[in-house]
């Protein structure tokens, strides 16, 4: 992915703008990333324990995340799960500054 798409996926997600529906116009249809990229990355988030991802069907309160991401329906119409950070303070503090980076967790989906 280009620097500065991920840099605005990141953000997107940061700014709590991160329901499966929205990244899917923005990052699939309009920039044409595939779905494998966008799950490749948010895959990782989880992974490295940085993302969930909420089911806004239950209770959000109670931060229940799905169990499994092949759970996640990468279509438009998805406005059931969402992408949050764990420590939102954290990546706000990287990502809202005068000149922001891609956060060296994230580095390795840079490309071209």
């Amino acid at each position: 992915m280009k620097e500065k798409d991920l840099l605005q996926l990141l953000t997107f997600i940061a700014e709590e703008d991160a329901q499966i529906s929205t990244i899917v116009v923005f990052f699939i249809n309009q920039l044409g990333y595939d779905v494998k990229s966008i799950n490749q990355i948010v895959n990782h988030g989880v992974t490295m324990n940085i993302f969930q991802v909420i089911d806004n069907d239950q209770d959000f309160g109670n931060g229940i995340g799905i169990q499994s991401l092949s759970e996640i329906d990468w279509s438009t119409s998805n406005v059931k799960h969402e992408i949050h950070y764990n420590d939102s303070e954290d990546y706000r503090k990287k990502l809202f500054v005068a000149n922001p980076k891609v956060p060296r967790e994230f580095t390795c989906f840079i490309k071209g």
